[in-house]
């Protein structure tokens, strides 16, 4: 029995499809003498589909550049980063002097009545005014500096995000590219195979009407020429697949691709590369960042405890008694205004604690986030390693399978071998092919993998000539159209009475002895099967628990209360 299912992981587009060979009709008249077999020597070298003439030829960094300029997704990215930048801006405007200017002109007409004469008297009122009012936060009790603190951990951050993203298109721009070379491989393995087994048919057919074989050998090449057909059917439409995921990480479709280069920063051992992703890891460094600006965030909370200290100053001029300039007055006035809280309802303790819970959650995050990352870069270093291993396998048994289908048909022709073991060989040379194409994808995949979860997969390390995108600059452009001559020593003031961010403990959940699954309390689940859903009789009805039903998180003993249902 022949294993003809043969798994074709990847994405990837197609070529023309091949019509089904029809069969030619038996007859039987008076049998010819069989023509001469050929013994075409096997090639042990991967087929290859030929180039097309009006594709230009292109290079994987030529990809990565048009990716890196063009992705929408990443230049949604880079948007979402300048947004952010601008938090840092508003998170600092306390620092900063605020004034305004307010001009008046009012006129007012009032007509009465008078009560003894009922005579109409009309009272007209005129006045002009203008003022320039100023204010300046001179002491905020470390508020804004925490705060500006927390705002930057956000820029930081986002950046490392933009940096996850880059990482994340360019694996898909070099899985693409890597999968559209693999599908072309491996739909020439599939016609070189299709194109073998017609042949095999047509000598199955030519022996058959000597007498040598019988229509059991010509069904049997039949169905293996079917079932290689059907393959080479799917292995267009994968190809199709991957040159659709190309364009849409490209903004264009493929070319001819040249073939990739090997991809530099691959650490020399796991450790190494569990070295590289915590220092290097957008990820990681993301959940690092986020538990910096939530602590920061605590000594936002704790610094509404501190009293503010702010100056105002405003001068004007106005006219009571009419619309111009002939009775202005002139004014001015300062003063400064020391606001220390007191009571506070309760609402500041309870934002300090929600801020150190949150805290805790990011510190939680940043583990969490750590393990995960170290086993993806632990899972494509294995797996790097076990595709390098079956690229290897493969190409021996390609040599091995080569060699034994060029014997076996030899024998074939000579009559000592059977037509099951030419279709058999055939086979194992087709299986050994694929193989070797899906382990050299797997490999070079796994490898950009690697580099993905590192953190080093960008475009100054892949392409170190391509200009790329200064995350800072938006920032550094902005503070410096903030101009104001009090910022540098309120700022000082304000970090020096900064409240402490420190964090606590989240309370350690108890242990309780040595841990035991409860036992079974209902036999295990048999027949008869589920065949409906409770359902309502009015399917427009939504049924809901009592008001005074207590949620599952609210008992003392979730198992108990299971145990007794």
């Amino acid at each position: 029995m022949l294993l003809l299912s043969v798994a074709l992981t990847g994405v990837t587009p197609a070529m023309a499809q091949v019509a089904r060979p029809t069969t030619r009709p038996v007859t039987r008249p008076t049998p010819p003498a069989p023509a001469a077999m050929r013994s075409d020597p096997v090639s042990l070298e991967m087929p290859t589909l030929p180039a097309d003439p009006t594709a230009r030829t292109e290079t994987l960094a030529e990809a990565v550049a048009d990716a890196y300029r063009h992705n929408p997704q990443l230049e949604a990215q880079r948007a979402q980063l300048r947004a952010i930048d601008e938090t840092v801006i508003q998170a600092s405007s306390p620092y900063r002097l605020r004034s305004s200017v307010v001009g008046t002109v009012r006129y007012q007409e009032q007509v009465q009545r008078q009560i003894f004469f009922n005579d109409l008297v009309t009272n007209r009122n005129r006045a002009t005014g203008a003022s320039l009012t100023a204010s300046q936060i001179l002491f905020n009790g470390g508020r804004t500096a925490a705060q500006v603190s927390a705002a930057e951990a956000d820029v930081l951050s986002a950046r490392e995000r933009l940096r996850e993203v880059e990482s994340f298109i360019l694996f898909e721009v070099v899985d693409a590219y890597a999968s559209v070379l693999r599908d072309q491989t491996l739909i020439a393995i599939q016609r070189r195979s299709v194109d073998s087994y017609q042949r095999q048919v047509d000598q199955a057919q030519a022996r058959e009407r000597a007498g040598d074989l019988t229509q059991t050998d010509i069904n049997q090449a039949q169905a293996q020429l079917g079932l290689v057909q059907a393959q080479l059917a799917q292995g267009e439409a994968n190809l199709q697949r991957s040159r659709a995921r190309f364009a849409a990480a490209v903004g264009r479709n493929p070319g001819n691709l040249t073939p990739p280069p090997i991809l530099p920063g691959i650490p020399a051992s796991i450790d190494l590369a569990y070295r590289g992703a915590e220092q290097e890891s957008p990820a990681l460094w993301q959940a690092i960042l986020n538990e910096r600006g939530a602590r920061a965030r605590v000594a936002a909370e704790r610094a509404e405890r501190n009293p503010v200290l702010s100056a105002d100053a405003s001068i004007g001029i106005n006219d009571p008694n009419g619309i111009g300039f002939d009775n202005l007055r002139r004014g001015a006035s300062a003063s400064a205004t020391l606001t220390v809280p007191l009571l506070t309802g309760g609402v500041v303790d309870s934002r300090v604690r929600a801020a150190l819970a949150n805290q805790q959650a990011q510190a939680f995050t940043v583990e969490a986030t750590r393990r995960g990352v170290t086993s993806q870069v632990q899972q494509a270093w294995n797996q790097t390693i076990s595709s390098g291993e079956q690229q290897s396998i493969g190409l021996r048994s390609v040599e091995a399978a080569a060699r034994a289908l060029e014997g076996v048909r030899r024998g074939f022709q000579e009559g000592f071998r059977s037509n099951f073991e030419v279709l058999d060989s055939e086979q194992r040379l087709l299986n050994a092919q694929q193989l070797v194409a899906n382990a050299e994808y797997q490999r070079y995949s796994s490898q950009a993998t690697l580099l993905t979860y590192i953190g080093r997969l960008e475009t100054a390390l892949l392409n170190p000539g391509a200009a790329t995108y200064d995350m800072e600059r938006n920032l550094k452009k902005q503070k410096a159209m903030q101009i104001d001559p009090f910022q540098p020593f309120v700022s000082v003031l304000d970090k020096l009475a900064r409240a402490p961010d420190d964090p606590k403990a989240p309370p350690e959940v108890p242990v309780a002895g040595p841990p035991n699954l409860l036992p079974p309390t209902a036999p295990l689940p048999g027949r008869p099967l589920g065949t409906g859903l409770p359902m309502l009789g009015d399917p427009g009805a939504i049924a809901l628990p009592a008001e005074d039903a207590a949620p599952p998180s609210t008992r003392r003993n979730p198992a108990a209360a299971r145990k007794d249902d």
